[in-house]
């Protein structure tokens, strides 16, 4: 549009300036970003993958195999320059955002030229479940990122032929595995898309020589979790949740589909999207049907492969959505192709009404996220909590709270692979004997969007363990409700009651 450098510069500057503003605040923290940058801060700190609040969950305490290393990397890096804070353990995903931006370009221009490749970027952008990843400590922005590098140096290959090439594509593949299993997901998906679209020439050279880069980028993780294994409390088959897949994948899918499209608010951004993925088959080009048939493969494996439900999963295909989204309004309003070519007025206003449509429900879900959620610090939180507690203090709560790590004594948190009774859960705590329980009305293993905090504290849950420790052993101290993360009690601890029961 104003030339690829220029293009370039004002993607770049557009992706970073959207995902560092409130940072720290936008989207709210959540249990899954706090798992997985305590990776990289144990690293950072003890030089030791493996996770420093959860027991339980196939020795994670001991050794951490999950196929999820790339994140705790970026951030041990980030953490070992700045120290640990919310906004850091974001940085990772803000560079990678900006990483996937220039690739998403880099491809789109090779297939449609250089006005399309800067409409699709800026799609992706402003496409909601894009921003929100692209700002969250979890793995979905780093495996799309380096998906879009793969897919990228995929094209290159085929119209050079370079084994270097090729090398890279298995170094950018293993690096993607590495990230999620979604990852391997994902780099199957779009090697079975180029190669049967896009392929202008054998491809025994390149499964030769993206064997070796792959290799090389994956052999140390397979080195360290076979020394890993070797510790009998480390079960790499637990960690991988192997064998919990979800019973009814119909039904799974549905909640998946629903949560992303946010249905019924989004239905006028789920209809384009069907839209375009179906127009992408009709007289189109190769790049509509290779970007069409990686968001059907990817979505047909991932209903099978996956144990978790979550909708953030299909955020590795709104690139790929938001590349047809763009392609359905171009081809209409060029008359490529499809119906009504001698009806400009009608052509116009359709691709017009397509793209107003597109672009306000999404200016709209990003402008109402920050007005929503930017006064959402939850350093607010940990600083009522340690006042409270002391910095001596072992304190016990959702694992959110370990934010607080350097002003009390966080956790352990107790994940059990097999269903446990309240009685052992219970003996497990009387090993710590922890000092202080934190209560909270909201469960935050789910991030809750936008919505407001209920009023006031439910009464105690019997399937929630702090519930009832709290309960049982606890006088409540302090009680106080956060605009944004709403109320929390403290409760002081008192196990000599336990023995008295």
């Amino acid at each position: 549009m104003f030339g690829w450098k220029q293009d370039i510069v004002i993607l770049i500057a557009l992706q970073a300036a959207l995902g560092a503003a409130y940072l720290s605040r936008v989207p709210r923290i959540y249990v899954d970003e706090v798992w997985d940058s305590s990776l990289g801060y144990n690293l950072a700190n003890e030089g030791t993958l493996k996770h420093p609040f959860v027991e339980g969950f196939g020795g994670m305490e001991i050794h951490f195999v999950q196929n999820r290393v790339v994140l705790p990397l970026v951030c041990a890096v980030v953490f070992k320059i700045g120290g640990y804070s919310i906004a850091a353990s974001r940085i990772g995903s803000v560079i990678f955002g900006v990483l996937a931006i220039v690739s998403v370009y880099a491809v789109m221009r090779r297939w449609f030229g250089e006005k399309q490749a800067f409409w699709i970027a800026l799609a992706t952008i402003i496409q909601p479940w894009f921003f929100e990843v692209s700002r969250r400590s979890r793995p979905e922005i780093y495996y799309t990122a380096l998906a879009l590098v793969f897919l990228w140096l995929m094209v290159v290959y085929f119209d050079s032929g370079s084994r270097w090439t090729a090398l890279l594509i298995g170094v950018f593949a293993g690096l993607c595995c590495l990230t999620h299993p979604n990852g391997l997901i994902t780099i199957f998906s779009i090697s079975c898309a180029v190669i049967f679209w896009q392929r202008t020439r054998p491809i025994g050279q390149l499964i030769a020589w993206s064997s070796v880069g792959l290799a090389a980028s994956i052999l140390p993780y397979i080195i360290y979790v076979f020394w890993a294994v070797q510790d009998p409390q480390v079960s790499f088959a637990e960690q991988m949740q192997i064998g919990m897949l979800h019973k009814s994948l119909l039904y799974g899918e549905i909640i998946r589909w629903k949560s992303f499209l946010q249905w019924p608010k989004g239905a006028p951004l789920a209809i384009i999207m069907f839209v375009s993925w179906i127009v992408a088959w009709y007289r189109s080009s190769v790049g509509d049907k290779t970007a069409a048939t990686i968001i059907a493969l990817f979505v047909l494996i991932l209903s099978f492969a996956t144990v978790n439900v979550t909708a953030r999963y299909l955020a590795a295909v709104v690139t790929f959505f938001s590349v047809l989204i763009i392609r359905l309004v171009w081809r209409i309003m060029a008359g490529e192709s499809v119906p009504l070519k001698s009806w400009y007025k009608s052509r116009l206003a359709i691709s017009a009404s397509i793209a107003i449509i597109y672009l306000s429900t999404c200016i709209g879900a990003i402008g109402l996220m920050f007005y929503r959620l930017r006064g959402s610090d939850f350093n607010r939180v940990i600083e009522r909590v340690a006042l409270v507690v002391g910095p001596e203090s072992r304190v016990y709560g959702d694992p959110i709270f370990w934010v607080g790590h350097n002003q009390y004594q966080y956790g352990p948190w107790l994940i059990a692979y097999d269903f446990i009774t309240l009685r052992q859960a219970l003996d497990w705590a009387v090993k710590y004997r922890f000092d202080y329980a934190v209560r909270t009305a909201w469960s935050f293993p789910t991030p809750h969007g936008i919505a407001k905090p209920p009023q006031s504290m439910p009464k105690f849950r019997d399937d929630i363990l702090c519930d009832h420790i709290c309960r049982i052993l606890g006088t409540r101290i302090d009680a106080f409700r956060d605009a944004y993360y709403g109320p929390i009690e403290i409760y002081k601890l008192d196990w000599d009651k336990l023995k008295q029961k």
